[in-house]
């Protein structure tokens, strides 16, 4: 008798437990009244626009720091490939077919990973860095 209200009880709370570890989007709709809430929902939720509103905010309001983290949120290519844009495809060929293209994942937002490059390029809120300056030059034009 113990032992089955034991599983009936380790049964329940591992139910319990399973159903919190969903993922919960906001519907982000319902803010949509507040312009600054509904974009900052969307930015949490991957939308790069929204990302680079956010960071754009942030620099324009002069916290480099927060700038910075928007625009490499936004900045991220978004594909399971996405190194290929980072680091170039090994022993890569020019005459790749279309679907092997189609492949490689969409280039992060270009408008942020511009800012990303001034910021470094300039030292605006950090100190400059040529190596990061080519880092971003190179996801806005992969090789």
């Amino acid at each position: 008798m113990l032992n089955k209200l034991f599983k009936t009880l380790v049964f329940i709370l591992s139910i319990i437990v399973l159903s919190s570890c969903t993922t919960m989007q906001q519907d982000c709709r319902v803010l949509s009244a507040d312009r600054d809430a509904f974009r900052n929902c969307m930015a949490v939720q991957g939308n790069q626009t929204a990302q680079f509103q956010m960071g754009m905010a942030a620099f324009e309001s002069q916290d480099y720091a927060k700038s910075i983290e928007w625009f490499k949120r936004a900045g991220r290519p978004r594909a399971s490939q996405s190194p290929n844009y980072l680091n170039g495809l090994p022993k890569s060929r020019r005459d790749i077919t279309f679907q092997d293209d189609m492949k490689m994942g969409l280039p992060g937002h270009k408008s942020s990973l511009r800012m990303l490059v001034r910021i470094y390029e300039e030292g605006i809120g950090v100190t400059a860095d040529p190596k990061q300056v080519t880092r971003y030059k190179n996801m806005i034009n992969p090789s």
